[in-house]
């Protein structure tokens, strides 16, 4: 009895240790935090139907009978008629109509039956019921039922073990939409209605301005409802970077399956909004999925067959095939402008590739400027060790491939290498080994794809050294006698591998001075530059609008009753409102102009080149942005509308310094306010 007694304190203190793990994991937000987010009004607040909850256990349990399906489907006769019509339909070319869950069973199998069931449950008991506010649930449905079909047919393709696990989260993931159109403080459809101005990912702008992302709001009610612990992290995850999570390769894997899954409906133009957006995909996808040896046309097809038969059942049609390819050619062109973003002057490609190289312990780092570092650093390798050539290789995770970004040579060769990759495709090799291990590799041509590089490096042997940053491979030294066609000695491995390391850590001092110095110009709670940094740069406008007769204004800017946004609601909300000025501010202004905070809730912008006229019309779409985000989220500032008012300055040859441009920013400030706030006045 005693040992009984033990085993189930263990067993209780081993559940405790895992909840705590996996609250860790799930980093739910706090009953605070959705109160916050969600009406007080306790009927609003969404309820998990008993049915859809014990719908959500048969399904994942592996011993669930055909009776206990059945018997529960039958407790809800809407259920039941609408799973026995999908059962009949021509999709399924069952013999015979069928009139009872148990014989569907039969024909279809309990995997089917369940799948079926799950998804009818979710429909009737949350995505049809409660009040509709214009958020079109139909289209979000679709979007949740492709997602599924996507998801296992994935799960298929790759071989994982529970395709119909995959399903129900594919089925699941956005779940807290629902949520927020039923219950949120913000109204969900009318940030739905303006999600076309959003220019980041929409979860991220929940965030700011409803105060909480869907996948954190389903990660919390499915935590709290009893979901198994690997669909919660689906959830929370589909939109998010996961690789830190401390879970099984199948786990991973499974989040994989529903972020893949996600970014494919997105991409065929169903998402969960009418709106074209910008879908992403987590760099873990294409590390725990091998894409390459998934058939696509078949995973794509197999979810117009699904959506096709299911879509009379819930009152959706299916786009034609030429709504089809208008809404994929839409898409496409979305994907199109945002990489085009992606494309840079050949400049900043090169000082990207500053930032992923290093330096050397025969020379001194002195300097923290990455460049310097790695000239350094390759110069003195060349002269210590007596190589003939010394390169940075740097890997390109998205191309599966290394990169020649800078060569040290005594001749204009080295220029050339710079065209120069290595495939990281191929089988496994030396390049591999190097990456993986950690440790200094000769490569000589004896392993698949080694020849093929060496040949176009002119060489028969290459010598690689990883650096690393924060024990991250961030790139390779490579080294070759490409002259004198000495053999490479082994004896040199352990200097050059210090050589390496302090490489590593020299770029490390880099990168925190350089953050360190960003940080000291920024404010720290809105990211704008701070007061110290504005009146410097404004400075610098100041005497160039003087000597090349540029127009010049600035424009400060103060939100209207701001204490009362702290005295009523909090002054972690207030900082919320400050947030989103800042956001709004930098969204609308020109790379040209410097946008900072200037203390409290002041804001100021300096509009180089920019007439006064210009500047008026610049404040006036400010003013009228501010204004409609204030609409937006009056049901969660209730009582409070957030509006702005503006002053503008202009530059003249008769102001002594930038201080005046500023104070006379300031009185036309407070001029606008005591016409009566939210107005915007020229001094």
């Amino acid at each position: 009895m005693g040992m009984e007694i033990r085993q189930e304190v263990e067993s209780k203190f081993l559940d405790f240790l895992w909840c705590l793990t996996m609250d860790n994991m799930l980093s739910l937000p706090s009953d605070s935090d959705i109160r916050k987010v969600l009406k007080k009004d306790g009927k609003e607040l969404p309820g998990f139907a008993q049915v859809m909850a014990k719908m959500l256990t048969i399904c994942n349990d592996p011993n669930a009978s055909i009776g206990d399906v059945a018997k529960l489907v039958e407790t809800d006769p809407g259920i039941t008629a609408k799973v026995l019509g999908i059962v009949n339909s021509s999709f399924f070319s069952l013999r015979s109509r069928v009139s009872a869950i148990s014989e569907a069973v039969l024909f279809l199998g309990i995997d089917e039956i369940k799948k079926i069931c799950l998804g009818v449950t979710f429909f009737e008991k949350m995505v049809k019921s409660g009040p509709k506010k214009q958020f079109d649930r139909a289209f979000f449905w679709r979007h949740c039922l492709c997602v599924a079909s996507l998801s296992q047919a994935i799960a298929d393709q790759i071989g994982y073990p529970s395709p119909e696990d995959a399903y129900t989260a594919g089925l699941l993931h956005d779940f807290g939409r629902i949520i927020l159109d039923r219950s949120g403080r913000v109204n969900y459809a009318d940030f739905c209605k303006n999600a076309f101005n959003f220019t980041t990912p929409l979860v991220e702008v929940e965030r700011d301005i409803i105060g909480i992302g869907h996948d954190d709001l389903g990660a919390y009610y499915g935590h709290r409802w009893g979901f198994p612990e690997k669909l919660c992290l689906a959830i929370q995850y589909h939109h998010r970077r996961f690789g830190h999570l401390d879970i099984c390769k199948e786990d991973m894997q499974f989040i994989c399956i529903v972020c893949l899954a996600d970014y494919l409906a997105w991409t065929q133009g169903m998402g969960p909004v009418d709106l074209i957006l910008s879908p992403m995909l987590q760099p873990e996808v294409e590390k725990n999925i091998q894409l390459d040896r998934i058939a696509f046309e078949a995973v794509i097809q197999k979810m117009d067959e699904e959506i096709e038969n299911t879509a009379k059942f819930y009152n959706f049609e299916f786009p034609s095939t030429d709504q089809y390819r208008a809404t994929l050619l839409k898409a496409n062109l979305k994907l199109s402008a945002i990489n085009s973003g992606c494309f840079s002057p050949k400049e900043k490609e090169v000082h990207e590739q500053k930032l992923s190289v290093t330096a050397s312990i025969t020379a001194p780092h002195c300097s923290l400027e990455p460049q310097k570092i790695l000239s350094a650093t390759l110069k003195a390798i060349c002269q210590d060790f007596g190589f003939d050539r010394v390169y940075i290789l740097r890997a390109i995770p998205p191309l599966r491939r290394l990169q020649v970004v800078k060569c040290l040579k005594h001749d204009s060769f080295s220029d050339q290498l710079a065209a120069h990759y290595i495939s990281m495709d191929k089988a496994d090799n030396g390049f591999h080994k190097c990456l993986r291990n950690k440790e200094p590799v000769v490569i000589n041509g004896t392993l698949p794809g080694e020849k093929e590089v060496l040949e176009r490096f002119a060489i028969s042997q290459m010598l690689v050294v990883p650096f690393c940053s924060h024990d991250k491979v961030i790139g390779l030294l490579g080294m070759d006698h490409a002259e004198s066609g000495k053999k490479i000695e082994p004896g040199l491995f352990s200097s050059i591998a210090i050589v390496a390391n302090e490489l590593g850590l020299a770029l490390e001092n880099a990168s925190a001075y350089k953050k360190a110095k960003s940080a000291s110009l920024h404010d720290g709670m809105t990211g704008l530059l701070n007061r110290m940094a504005i009146d410097d740069l404004l400075k610098k406008s100041f005497l160039k609008a003087g000597n090349e007769n540029m127009a010049l204004c600035v424009a400060m800017i103060d939100v209207d009753h701001f204490k009362k946004f702290n005295d009523m609601f909090g002054h972690q909300e207030g900082d919320t409102v400050l947030k989103l000025i800042a956001k709004t501010l930098k969204k609308m202004s020109r790379p040209t102009d410097h946008v900072g905070r200037y203390g409290g809730e002041e804001f100021i912008v300096v509009l180089n080149d920019t007439s006064p006229a210009k500047a008026v019309v610049y404040a006036e779409r400010i003013r009228k942005e501010i204004e409609h985000l204030g609409h937006l989220l009056s049901d969660r500032f209730q009582g409070l509308g957030l509006t702005v008012s503006i002053g503008i300055s202009k530059f003249e040859n008769d102001i002594k310094n930038h201080d005046v441009l500023v104070s006379k920013a300031d009185k036309a400030l407070y001029k606008a306010k005591d016409a009566g706030r939210n107005r915007v006045v020229s001094g």
